[in-house]
């Protein structure tokens, strides 16, 4: 199973891909897109979908892990997410993959049993299961709290397939 957990952001959207094999997680990939040279919205969208294709392109992953977007909180921030989602969404539907949403605090809540956890926080459970070998590194890309939340989509469904 090939998995592709998706941060959305307008400014920064990370991936993570996992393949599954044999009840073993392994990270193959990972990294962050960042738009913020990017003079207008248009050219962000189109960056994008021109990174995340070639993502698509080069792992055909069987499914999609995506955060929902959270609107409560900050609505300008929801509509951003959410155009990047789109891209993702898009996507998705031109080739044919599923998609599972996440919510993100229920996220937080599963690696933390705090829905309300810092990144830090995020971060630190899953160094912790680079270092017992429970997930498996295979990239030499550097993390970030971007990746890391891709990640978490990521692991969290792979964990819920292998249920």
């Amino acid at each position: 199973m090939k998995i592709l957990g998706i941060d959305p952001g307008l400014n920064n959207l990370a991936y993570a891909f996992l393949e599954i094999r044999k009840n073993t997680c392994i990270l193959k990939a990972w990294q962050t897109f960042n738009t913020k040279n990017k003079k207008s919205l248009v050219e962000k969208l189109v960056y994008l979908y021109q990174r995340l294709e070639e993502v698509i392109e080069k792992y055909h992953p069987d499914y999609i892990a995506i955060e929902e977007v959270f609107t409560q909180t900050y609505p300008a921030a929801a509509t951003k997410l959410a155009q990047a989602q789109a891209i993702v969404l898009l996507l998705a539907g031109f080739y044919n993959i599923p998609v599972k949403f996440h919510n993100p605090s229920k996220i937080k809540k599963f690696f933390t049993k705090n829905g309300k956890a810092e990144k830090e926080e995020i971060s630190k459970i899953f160094n912790l299961l680079f270092e017992n070998k429970v997930l498996k590194i295979e990239t030499q890309e550097k993390e970030d709290h971007h990746k890391v939340d891709a990640l978490a989509l990521a692991f969290l469904s792979a964990l819920e397939t292998m249920e």
